[in-house]
This record gives structure tokens, C-alpha cells and sequence, in this order.
């Protein structure tokens, strides 16, 4: 019987073991794939006397009749009269464009003071009926409206946050 019951010992031993020996891998892979990696890689962009930081992968004016069609930056576009994409895709996408200040309805989001590298600036935003967080940014003294739209809002505010005047 002695033996036996070190058999039936022992093959509990050796089945907790291995039990302990897969949560322990388990728990490798899981920590290694959710282990912070880092901040995410940024490009600068600049226009019109201004500069932010945008996702690295995000290419320049991804645009169909001036609608963002995915992820993207968006300068130097004219208005396109006449044109509209719809439905609007639901992609990220900042921009920064020269606007009339009075009329610009984004512009108009903007109502809470700052400044920003000796320059007056003006911050707000609003959510989209979609669920993304617009951040707006005026800098009134070169007319220039940055936008910063998102289904991550930490992403529109730390694109609205690196606005850079030059």
C-alpha cells in the first residue's frame, strides 16, 4: 500500500507542477503582451505658423472633398464647393487650417483663455454625436483654428496640448 500511496503522491506533485508551471507561462505571455512598450513614435507638422505633434503613421491630407477618410493630418486644404463624402468614416484626424474667427463654427467651440508660447489662445471642445472628442485651439493673433478629432480622447488632447507657436 506504501507504494501506492507514494505513486498517487507523486502524480499529484508531478499534475501540480505542470498545473503551476502553465500559470506561471501563461502569466509571461500576458505580462510581456500588455507591458508598457513605450511611448507611441510622433511626427511634427507644421502650417501656417504653427506646430503639433501627430501620430507617426498618420500620412498628410487623407482627404476626399476635404473629408478625412482615414486616420490623417490635415493642412493646406482649401474648401472643395460643391463636394461632400457621406456617410463621414469615423477616423481620427487633426487640422489645422487659417479661418475667418467670427464665422468658423469650430472656432466658435473655443471660450476658455490660455496661452501658449507667449501667444494668447483660446481652448474648448465638445463631443460628436459618434462618441469622438473634438479638442479646438484658436490662436487668434494668426487666425489659425487647430483640430483634433478622436475616438481616444487623451490622443485629441495631447494633440491639442503639443500646439507649438512659432
Amino acid at each position: 500500500m506504501s507504494l501506492e500511496l507514494r505513486s498517487r503522491r507523486g502524480s499529484r506533485m508531478a499534475v501540480a507542477a505542470v498545473a503551476i508551471g502553465a500559470v506561471l507561462a501563461l502569466a509571461t505571455v500576458v505580462t510581456a503582451g500588455t507591458r508598457d512598450r513605450g511611448p507611441a513614435r510622433q511626427q511634427e507638422v507644421a502650417s501656417n505658423g504653427v506646430r503639433i505633434s501627430v501620430p507617426a503613421g498618420w500620412p498628410r491630407n487623407a482627404t476626399k472633398c476635404g473629408t478625412p477618410m482615414s486616420n490623417t493630418y490635415i493642412v493646406d486644404v482649401d474648401l472643395i464647393a460643391g463636394c461632400a463624402v457621406l456617410p463621414r468614416p469615423r477616423v481620427d484626424y487633426a487640422e489645422i487650417k487659417r479661418a475667418n474667427l467670427d464665422l468658423d463654427p469650430e472656432a466658435q467651440l473655443a471660450t476658455e483663455a490660455g496661452e501658449a508660447f507667449g501667444h494668447p489662445v483660446l481652448r474648448g471642445g465638445d463631443v460628436l454625436s459618434d462618441g469622438r472628442t473634438r479638442q479646438v485651439v484658436v490662436v487668434p493673433d494668426h487666425q489659425v483654428v487647430l483640430v483634433a478629432v478622436s475616438s481616444n480622447p487623451a490622443l485629441a488632447e495631447a494633440i491639442t496640448h503639443s500646439l507649438r507657436v512659432d
